[in-house]
């Protein structure tokens, strides 16, 4: 083989490997629960491919999510039996890096 050819070789192979590498994960995604301990649980899921799901009043929800700087999310989503998307919600979400938790700021904890 030639130089040149071991040097478009290799510039090939390192533009292939670019490709396979991940992007780092944002620390929102995965599966995050709250409860009342009486019964009642909130469980929102943020998948990478920013899509949302969540399960709360005997409902499931289902949207996106996209980050708007580091911690601060917002969160637009709407009732998985509404197949036209009448009522959509947006709320923004906090991601609390030191107590590794999310917070709704919308949502009043009253129990």
């Amino acid at each position: 083989m030639t130089r040149l050819q071991i040097l478009l070789a290799l510039a090939v192979f390192t533009l292939a490997c670019a490709g396979c590498i991940d992007e780092e994960l944002s620390p929102v995604v995965g599966t995050w629960e709250w409860s009342d301990k009486k019964g009642y649980t909130e469980r929102y899921t943020f998948y990478a491919n920013h899509s949302f799901f969540a399960e709360a009043l005997g409902a499931g929800f289902e949207g996106t999510w996209e980050e708007l700087s580091f911690g601060h999310y917002e969160v637009t989503y709407w009732n998985r039996n509404d197949p036209g998307r009448s009522e959509v919600f947006r709320e923004r979400v906090l991601y609390d890096a030191e107590t590794d938790r999310v917070y709704f700021p919308g949502h009043e904890r009253v129990g």
